[in-house]
């Protein structure tokens, strides 16, 4: 079976450093966002470190249209944010088979500085949000 990612190209200047990885993968730095359009409203974050890596994202905003994560100035100072148009923000998904099962992770908020192409996934304390959460709610 062919992967979809076997043939990916891309600029170096398209590369994000996420400077301490992400948790549990702490070793891999760089990473792309791959957009599948038959995948919207998916985007791919492809390690470039290990081909094989790669999450599933989300805009939280899609499907939690009041997702406010709390995180300190400290939490993303490694971004050096200069400009908020320059922050995404993104939720790691989980697909299960049954796409109705699907869930993203509101309590790992992946931040992005466009701009610099620095990430990092900030881990927050607040139980208004789950690791699991639901993408599709009944």
């Amino acid at each position: 079976m062919k992967d979809l990612f076997d043939n990916l190209s891309y600029r170096v200047e398209d590369v994000i450093t996420f400077e301490s990885g992400i948790p549990g993968f702490e070793d891999k730095k760089h990473f792309v966002i791959v957009n599948v359009p038959e995948h919207e409203p998916f985007k791919w974050l492809y390690c470039v470190d290990d081909r094989v890596l790669r999450f599933a994202l989300i805009n939280p905003l899609l499907f939690y249209p009041d997702y406010n994560p709390q995180v300190t100035k400290a939490d993303i100072a490694t971004l050096e944010i200069e400009n908020k148009k320059d922050i995404l923000v993104f939720a790691i998904v989980t697909l299960a088979e049954d796409f109705r099962e699907s869930t993203a992770n509101l309590i790992g908020p992946v931040f992005i500085n466009s701009a610099k192409r620095k990430g990092k996934q900030v881990i927050i304390d607040d139980n208004r949000y789950s690791t699991q959460e639901k993408i599709l709610r009944s």
